[in-house]
């Protein structure tokens, strides 16, 4: 061989025309896992490792090699091989290891394709969040979630269901994609078994990923023949839930094994939290729109509660003057002293479950602004939807008023309130009809206009004083207490103010109509 040729930086073999190797450089030896010395004066054809394709031996199989350059994957040796066949004078085999090279080339296809996925559900994900905030029943929450999974890409069938919450069950209530065998399966083992990763995902809030159904003994079987004849191959359930309350599930199947990456996942359990929301405000408009409402009374006992600790503590009794949730599984509870004040503030704020303490009156008709965070029937009772009415605390026991709406299951109620307390008792229960009085009816037209988040600053600023003269609280502290800024509160007042002003004018049909926003 060529000294020159003998020190390029790429595996050179030299051969005659009929496949004998002349020579051979160290490159090339190594390359083809083969010994340098043992090369020389052996059938080419015979040493080369054999490749998925055989393109080598077809080269050589003439009466003269032929001139040709290809890729192989070399299993022998597990390479890939790029290979040139030169005629000259001589034939000359270049080889370079190109396994590195192909690796890197599947690495990046690897992560495009799943950046595209990943785009794909996340354009998804926003599509069904968009309708999400629009529905106007449960029913519709699942329609809108199912409709635009089941059957997409990369998702082959979907389904939700709704919570039954006197004893846990799961209905079906919707479902996406052409698997019509799953869905009676589906339904048949609901009522026959506790098993299905769905059931689990509402008992424990947390996601349930099966990453290969057929293999999961745990999923009834009748599932896993339908998912297999479907070609379905794993499945996430995901719990909707909002401040710690679970409303249902979906439940996405893919037709790929291992078909949820992290990132898919935390997509689809965003669609799951707002779903929640979505489940949460229509029971709350529910409530506010109800012919009848659902009103309980309860009797509360244990030296936990901070308000009864703190009546205890200062020998006077406390008044719930009302409670506005914050969304992050707290609540903000205004808390009438009577006539005097001295001491309660530090009381109440020496308890775990409370976040904060302020003044919104302190001397005339005191009244406190407390930050309610930890686990109390008042947390309980705004964690699912109920709304508070009234509530007064003494030295050893607290009687508080609630309403749901008239399809809620009170026991359920009752329990999640019971588990927060020492000892409860339910004093009286009533379906109590709303009588729309000009003042109701007002009211009622007023609050279909303001957003929820305008309803709750207008609500915490009024509570806090912010309206009387001198304030009680400056709007600092209305954003402090509610956890946003300033600017925030004051944009969201003068929306609800102007709606406000629009309603109590509109008779007047010179007032100009203003936007809903």
């Amino acid at each position: 061989m060529d000294e020159q040729l003998g020190m390029v930086p790429i595996g050179i073999i030299e051969t005659t025309p009929e496949g004998r190797v002349t020579d051979v450089n160290d490159h090339a030896a190594t390359a083809i896992g083969a010994d340098q010395e043992g090369l020389r004066g052996a059938d080419l054809v015979a040493q080369f490792p054999k490749s998925t394709d055989g393109t080598l031996r077809e080269a050589f199989a003439g009466e003269s090699p032929t001139p040709v350059s290809f890729e192989a994957y070399y299993p022998e040796i597990e390479r890939w091989l790029a290979v040139d066949i030169s005629v000259d004078e001589s034939v000359l085999v270049s080889v370079r290891d190109r396994t590195e090279h192909r690796e890197t080339e599947r690495t990046v296809e690897r992560l495009e394709r799943r950046l595209d996925r990943i785009q794909r559900i996340d354009t998804l994900v926003v599509a069904v969040l968009q309708r999400l905030l629009n529905a106007s029943d449960r029913a519709e929450v699942g329609r809108t979630v199912c409709e635009n999974l089941g059957g997409s890409d990369p998702y082959a069938f979907a389904w939700v269901g709704d919570r039954d919450f006197p004893d846990d069950s799961l209905q079906v209530v919707a479902t996406g994609g052409d698997a019509a065998d799953l869905r009676e399966r589906i339904d048949s083992s609901l009522g026959e078994t506790d098993s299905l990763p769905e059931q689990e995902a509402v008992r424990t809030g947390e996601s349930q990923l099966v990453e290969t159904i057929a293999g999961d003994e745990q999923v009834p079987r009748s599932i896993r023949q339908a998912a297999f004849g479907n070609g379905l191959q794993s499945c996430l359930a995901v719990p909707l839930s909002y401040q710690g309350t679970v409303y249902g599930v979906v439940s996405v199947y893919s037709g790929r094994e291992d078909g949820f990456s992290e990132q898919e996942r935390a997509a689809l359990e965003t669609l799951g939290r707002v779903a929640g929301f979505a489940n949460r405000a229509i029971r709350q408009e529910d409530l506010l729109v109800a012919d009848t409402v659902t009103e309980v009374t309860v009797q509360l006992h244990g030296e936990t509660l901070p308000f009864v600790r703190a009546a205890d503590e200062t020998g006077r009794s406390l008044s719930l003057e009302g409670v506005v949730p914050r969304g992050d599984e707290s609540a903000i509870c205004y808390v009438a002293t009577g006539d005097t004040a001295t001491g309660v503030d530090e009381t109440i704020a020496e308890h775990d479950a409370v976040s904060d303490v302020v003044w919104i009156r302190s001397e005339q008709e005191p009244l406190l602004q407390v930050t309610v965070t930890g686990e109390t029937p008042v947390t309980a009772l705004t964690r699912w939807g109920a709304t508070v009415a009234s509530a007064e605390y003494t030295a050893e026991s607290g009687q508080l008023v609630a309403e749901a709406p008239p399809e809620s299951d009170v026991r359920r109620m009752l329990e999640a309130i019971s588990d927060t307390v020492t000892d409860m008792s339910l004093m009286a229960k009533e379906e109590r009809t709303h009588n729309p009085e000009p003042v109701d009816a007002f009211r009622d037209t007023l609050g279909d206009r303001l957003t929820e988040r305008q309803r709750t600053v207008l609500r915490t600023a009024y509570l806090s004083d912010y309206f009387e003269s001198p304030r009680g609280s400056t709007s600092e502290e209305v954003a402090e207490a509610l956890d946003i800024t300033g600017p925030t509160v004051l944009y969201h007042l003068r929306r609800a103010q102007q709606k406000l002003i629009e309603a109590f004018l509109a008779t007047d049909p010179e007032t100009p109509s203003t936007d809903s926003r």
